[in-house]
């Protein structure tokens, strides 16, 4: 995961209330997945900050706890990396749950809102509480995420839960994968490779028990990456 969204410092750009534009790469050629897989990587990994969903549809959802880089608080603010944007600029109708903020802009000459994030739920409306599970449409959050991997936000679906001041978000089936003699290989269609030769992300794996050791690269000087396979995975 660190290898995806290396240094991911989601509203560093926040302190200024400024809106991030979105950097749309180029396409890339797509590789299909067809080589068998491993069927004891199928389900979801996670430490404590990120995480992996391997799905049986050679989908792979990247997950991440992103409560420090923002999350609701508990008098309904939107606490950010650098700054608490007030309640007076969350907007929830038990449904929809967005936050933005407003700054003058140099560029404008004008005051421009920026949306941080716009999410909905995705079950019944709760008027009670944030707590729950959501579709995000978009925002700052979102553009911040997709620059990292180098993927434009519009081929990326992603998904959020709120657990009291936790946020979860969710991007999901952003790759395909494969295993092939002990190395997982993530790909996708839309993602540009630093390698101009290379048609994947490339990791050497080991399972135990219930434990996945991840190492980008194929020489082994990366460190490793560990997660526990969920305790709602069989």
């Amino acid at each position: 995961m660190k290898k995806l969204i290396a240094s991911l410092t989601v509203f560093s750009c926040i302190a200024g209330f400024c809106s991030c534009g979105e950097n749309t790469p180029p396409e890339s050629s797509q590789r299909v997945s067809t080589a068998p897989i491993d069927p004891e990587i199928i389900g979801t990994w996670a430490n404590d900050t990120s995480g992996y969903r391997f799905g049986e549809n050679r989908k792979v959802t990247l997950t991440m706890d992103f409560s420090e880089r923002g999350h609701f608080t508990s008098d309904g603010a939107f606490q950010t990396l650098n700054a608490l944007i007030p309640a007076n600029n969350v907007n929830y109708d038990g449904s929809r749950l967005y936050c933005t903020v407003s700054n003058y802009s140099d560029e404008y000459q004008e005051q421009v809102t920026s949306v941080l994030i716009d999410m909905e739920r995705k079950d019944e409306p709760d008027m009670n509480t944030f707590d729950g599970e959501y579709k995000i449409y978009g925002g700052i959050a979102t553009d911040l995420i997709a620059r990292d991997l180098g993927i434009a936000t519009k081929h990326l679906n992603f998904e959020g839960k709120i657990e009291g001041e936790k946020l979860y978000i969710s991007i999901v089936d952003v790759f395909d994968f494969e295993t092939v003699d002990g190395n997982l290989d993530l790909f996708s269609e839309y993602l540009v490779y630093s390698d101009e030769s290379a048609d994947c992300l490339r990791y050497s794996y080991t399972i135990q028990n219930d434990t996945l050791t991840m190492i980008y690269g194929t020489d082994g000087s990366a460190s490793p990456e560990v997660y526990t396979r969920s305790q709602n995975e069989s």
